[in-house]
This record gives C-alpha cells, sequence and structure tokens, in this order.
C-alpha cells in the first residue's frame, strides 16, 4: 500500500513542478525504465528483504527531505523527485516478486491477491494525499516519506527468500527464518525459567 501511495502520489505530482510539464512528465515516465531493468538484475543477486528495505528507503528518504529544500531551488527538487519515483520503482517491481516467494502454494493466489487489493487502496488515496498539497506544501510529501519509512521497518520482520525452495504447506511457512518464525518462538520459550510455558 504505501510503495502505491508513493508511485501513483509522484506519478500525479509532477504537474505541480515547477518547469515544463510535459518535461517533467516524460522525466518521469523515463526514470521507470533503468528503474526495472536494475529491478530484475538485482533480483538474480541480492537478498530480498535489504533490497526492498534499500529502495523504500531511499523513495521514503527523498520524500522527506524534498519539503526542506529551498523554493528557489527547482532543478534539485526535479532531481529529487525522480529519484524517489526510481527507488518506488525498484520497490514496485521486487514487492510482487518478494510476495509471491513468502506465501506458501496452497494460500499463494489468496494471498498475492489480497496484498494486490491492499495496494489497490493505496492507488485510490494517492490522489487524496497529494490533494493535502492544498493545506501545506509539505504535508503530502510527509505522509508519503513516513509511510514508506514506516513500512521499510516493518519490511525487517518478514523472512529471507532468495535462494529458497518455496515453501508449499502452512507449516512449511512457519520453519522459514524470519523475525517471528516457529523456530525462533521455540528457543525463546526453551529458555523460559522454571514455572513458565515450554513447548517440551
Amino acid at each position: 500500500m504505501a510503495i502505491n501511495i508513493g508511485y501513483f502520489g509522484l506519478s500525479l505530482n509532477t504537474s505541480n513542478l515547477s518547469g515544463d510539464p510535459f518535461m517533467n512528465c516524460f522525466l518521469s515516465a523515463v526514470s521507470e525504465v533503468p528503474a526495472y531493468v536494475v529491478s530484475t538484475w538485482l533480483l538474480k543477486r541480492c537478498p530480498r528483504r535489504p533490497l526492498l528495505s534499500g529502495f523504500l528507503l531511499l523513495g521514503g528518504g527523498v520524500l522527506l527531505l524534498i519539503q526542506v529544500l529551498p523554493e528557489d531551488l527547482p532543478a534539485l527538487a526535479l532531481v529529487l523527485e525522480m529519484t524517489g519515483k526510481f527507488g518506488f520503482t525498484m520497490a514496485f517491481g521486487i514487492v510482487y516478486i518478494f510476495t509471491a516467494e513468502l506465501y506458501p502454494t496452497v494460500i499463494r493466489n489468496a494471498g498475492m491477491g489480497l496484498c494486490s487489493s491492499a495496494a489497490r487502496v493505496g492507488s485510490i488515496t494517492a490522489p487524496y494525499v497529494i490533494h493535502l498539497g492544498t493545506y501545506s506544501r509539505a504535508l503530502p510529501y510527509l505522509v508519503m516519506g513516513s509511510l514508506t519509512v514506516a513500512s521499510c521497518g516493518l519490511n525487517y520482520f518478514l523472512p529471507e527468500t532468495l535462494n529458497k525452495d518455496l515453501p508449499e504447506t502452512m507449516d512449511q511457512m512457519q520453519h522459514y527464518k524470519g523475525c517471528c518464525s516457529r523456530q525462533k518462538t521455540q528457543k525463546c520459550l526453551e529458555h523460559v525459567p522454571n514455572g513458565g510455558v515450554s513447548l517440551h
């Protein structure tokens, strides 16, 4: 959801940038081409979790940085906005692969459908977030940047899936090494002092 809000928010915001709106729209579209090419190359070689977190942080950090720029530097604001669009496009390309790898086969279609529905809510929300700019120029950037940075932190709790067999069942999924995996839960419970709950 956060990726869609940032992605479509920046796309819709190109008309509000200083300079030629047609050139701004062209640059916004062009920034997506290398993003998809690079993300495809990186997905074959890099762990998904830090890769997604890095580009979420890039997109969100740029959004939070834009608002502190002085208004007499429109060219720099445009460069940062295109950098943010690049980051969100990279995250967009990565998150679909990562999400499909997270769900076990028995619920993969349902899980992807649920996540896609949540993403569509983000797409619907994006125009309203941009409309907040009528009250304060910085408000849309604050909302989009904060949501993206928060999702970057939450991404830490997901398991890594690079070069791992996709889980077939719910039980296999629970044994994936994530921050909240069953293996870590078992280790924590095994060290509970006498009188506590134990799995054995």
